[in-house]
């Protein structure tokens, strides 16, 4: 039996040796959407595909929402992998103090033929937590359990990995992510099988023009147990398009270019009210012929009836619009203040001036260059703060037109957004023209571009 047992150990190492880290310690995305797009997700932030990848895409999720996936690996980006399992992930938003998101993901994967690896982890991404510039700057971490059972390496292991990423939105369109994943860089070994979970740096890019979204990904790894370090490079593309009756369906493909591994990879999905499926396949361009396949089938909670989701998606843009009100009317009143401020600066400086004159007539030469020399000393100091009071009063003005700007821009982009969800749920053209007719009387005359709008109406009054 000892000879025996040795002999299915030697063989398995065997087998073992092309293998990198374990699957629980790779940048591999949760879901069949992420590798449509070959995983170029980082800087994702619609759903759960970035949940595994940037901690801090999870925060900007509306809806509470659940996935599970079953998949079945033969290649990644690190190298060969032969890996069956499954995997549920889940994001509830949260609102208060602790703006964002919590997430939940769970992992089982049987690393054939070394072991069997199982994740937990919770996940928080903000919202909105810092403005910065023309965005809004967002962080989030990972917290993930580890638990590794031998197969033919006898032994059983449970370590702890952090996860922490940044997200920066501007626009309505565009995101930039960086992540660090396994952070704390956890030991993995099994009796006879040494390993670490290596630490992966990804930036990402993603932006989308109305139903058309390009992500792309850089990826850098430090060596694991049989993978040396790596760069990886990645890029994918997806198209939505709505039916009337049977939901939205989306065609996704992306390409991964990397040292060691180089894949295509294409993908579909299904969803209507708030159910969807997705299928993602990734063929191997290097070193190996035999595909990998995922699917996952997901739910995101609420109601879903057409008049209810419209009213909660005008109370959600309503309460927009009051903070944006409430901006300009704070950046109204510190404007009157700088401007009273200077106002009483000047008055100041006057009466300075007169003082100096008054007492240069009456003092001697002396005390009238001592006192001179004060006076114009405070003259100085109060030009200074004058002067530091008209910058601050020019910004001030400038942001005031920027809020007032930005405000009339997003009470378009929302009446148009409702417009849209209104078109996707099957309203009748009748609702949807008088829609129409609302927003361009409403916005007319703003400068704001209408002609989409225009055009819209135009082909609705042409059937």
């Amino acid at each position: 039996m000892n000879i025996l047992r040795t002999l299915i150990l030697t063989a398995g190492a065997a087998c073992a040796g092309a293998l990198p880290a374990a699957a629980a310690n790779l940048d591999i995305s949760m879901n069949a959407r992420a590798m449509g797009l070959a995983d170029s997700v980082s800087a994702d932030s619609s759903g759960l595909s970035g949940l595994s990848l940037n901690p801090a895409a999870l925060g900007s999720i509306r809806r509470a929402g659940i996935e599970f996936t079953a998949r079945n690996l033969s290649r990644v980006a690190m190298g060969p992998l032969d890996v069956n399992g499954m995997s549920m992930a889940a994001g509830v938003p949260l609102s208060g103090p602790l703006q964002g998101a919590l997430g939940l993901s769970w992992s089982h994967d049987v690393l054939d033929p070394v072991s069997l690896d199982r994740t937990l982890g919770l996940t928080y991404g903000s919202r909105s937590w810092r403005e910065i510039g023309p965005g809004a700057l967002d962080a989030g971490m990972t917290l993930r359990v580890i638990r590794r059972q031998g197969a033919y390496y006898p032994g059983t292991i449970a370590r702890a990995s952090v996860d922490v990423g940044t997200l920066y939105r501007w626009g309505d369109d565009k995101a930039v992510g960086v992540s660090f994943l396994n952070l704390n860089r956890p030991r993995v070994d099994l009796a006879g099988y040494f390993d670490r979970a290596p630490l992966i740096l990804k930036v990402g890019y993603a932006q989308k023009v109305r139903r058309f979204g390009v992500f792309a990904d850089l990826t850098k790894r430090e060596p694991s147990a049989e993978a040396g370090a790596s760069t990886t490079g990645s890029m994918g593309t997806e198209y939505e398009w709505a039916t009337i009756r049977y939901g939205t369906l989306a065609a996704r493909t992306g390409l991964n270019l990397g040292g060691i591994s180089r894949a295509w990879c294409a993908g579909a999905g299904w969803g209507v009210l708030g159910a969807r499926l997705d299928y993602a396949l990734r063929i191997p361009m290097s070193g190996g012929s035999k595909p990998s396949h995922i699917v996952t089938i997901g739910y995101a909670f609420g109601s879903w009836n057409t008049e209810t989701e419209y009213e909660r998606l005008l109370e959600g843009e309503l309460g927009y619009r009051r903070e944006l009100t409430r901006a300009l009317e704070a950046a109204e009143i510190k404007q009157w203040k700088f401007a009273e401020e200077l106002r009483v600066l000047r008055d100041e400086i006057g009466d300075l001036r007169r003082e100096l004159a008054l007492k240069s007539a009456e003092s001697g030469e002396a005390k009238e260059s001592l006192r001179r020399a004060e006076a114009e000393l405070r003259l100085k100091q109060l030009e200074e703060r004058r002067a530091a009071a008209a910058v601050r009063l020019r910004e001030m003005e400038t942001e005031r037109k920027l809020l007032q700007e930005r405000n009339k821009e997003a009470q378009f982009k929302a009446d148009w957004r409702g417009y849209e969800d209104l078109k996707i749920q099957g309203v009748s053209e009748v609702v949807l023209i008088d829609r129409l007719r609302r927003i361009l009387e409403q916005y007319k005359g703003t400068g704001l571009d209408l002609g989409e709008a225009n055009r819209e109406l135009q082909r609705l009054l042409g059937r």
